[in-house]
């Protein structure tokens, strides 16, 4: 099977589009600002059909798949999900996918690792001039899934290669350039041996993934969060978020420090359930950057803060 993206001429695949969302008009609003790609056959007869729209922040959204009725229950539909997954897995972090209330559609999504995000209420009844009906349901809300495409890995001792730090090393000294707008160079360039050594001896490091490029890691001792770093590209898009959920829910941290002087820290944990317990004058290189040490006290206060 070829899958192409089209640019031009979309329309003319319209009555594979049509297959999956039923008004023309409706095609209209994404067609030409979507991505329209095009599964053929060894004859290059067109048999699937897929768009995907820039939602921003790091947001793609498959706003229709469709396979020819003859092709359907071969694994088309599957091919092109797992295609589009890889093929923006370098440009975005999420791909978002809204469809009807039907079991059948939503097992579909979720088979290939697609969760619940949110609904939009009265979607159908709202934006279509004639009922929709699937497996005999009369539609009526939109669910949205969403699936992560950042990858997390947990990288041994072994594969922390001289590479590997260098790369996160630079990322460190980009996101704190970003962020921790009370360093001074000369500061910056006496931690950078301290952050190079911590990365390569920390007893766990998760490395977060997007495509084969890292763009956030965190580390753990015991039960606490040691470092936290993501890229400035990707601030505001959930993956530090994700960093702290996996370590919350699968390592058991309960403590981390923040720096007094980054206060967009300090919130984003107390955000996630974290409060202050404790304030030092310096770090512990001794410096004067005054440190918070916060607590996650029970799991319940975190699954209420990211409810």
């Amino acid at each position: 099977m070829n899958i192409q993206l089209i640019t031009t001429d979309k329309k003319r695949f319209l009555s594979l589009l049509l297959l999956a969302d039923e008004q023309e008009s409706m095609i209209d609003r994404y067609l030409e600002r979507g991505d329209l790609f095009v599964m053929s056959d060894a004859e290059a007869i067109p048999i699937s059909v897929a768009v995907v729209t820039d939602e921003g922040n790091g947001v793609r959204e498959l706003k229709n798949l469709a396979v020819a009725p003859a092709c359907q229950r071969k694994g088309y539909g599957r091919q092109m999900v797992e295609y589009l997954c890889r093929y923006y897995a370098d440009v975005c972090h999420t791909l978002l996918v809204g469809t009807g209330e039907s079991r059948q559609t939503l097992s579909f999504y979720e088979s290939y690792g697609f969760t619940y995000s949110h609904t939009v209420a009265d979607f159908f009844t709202r934006n279509y001039d004639h009922p929709i009906v699937e497996d005999g349901k009369v539609l009526k809300d939109m669910i949205y899934l969403r699936k992560s495409l950042i990858e997390l890995r947990n990288l041994s001792l072994s594969e922390r290669t001289d590479d590997l730090i260098h790369t996160l090393t630079g990322l460190w000294d980009a996101s704190v350039r970003a962020s921790h707008h009370f360093l001074t160079e000369e500061d910056i360039l006496q931690l950078t041996p301290f952050v190079d050594e911590a990365i390569r001896s920390i007893t766990t490091l998760i490395v977060s993934y997007q495509g084969s490029r890292p763009v956030a890691f965190l580390g753990i001792e015991g039960e606490k969060i040691e470092m936290l770093f993501v890229s400035p590209n990707c601030f505001g898009k959930g993956i530090g978020k994700q960093l702290v959920r996996t370590a919350i829910e699968h390592y058991h941290i309960r403590y981390v420090d923040v720096n007094e002087q980054n206060p967009q820290a300090e919130g984003f944990y107390r955000h996630l359930g974290f409060h202050t317990f404790e304030r030092t004058e310096t770090d512990e290189q001794g410096n004067p950057f005054p440190i918070l040490r916060m607590k996650l006290e029970t799991s319940d206060s975190y699954f209420i803060a990211t409810e």
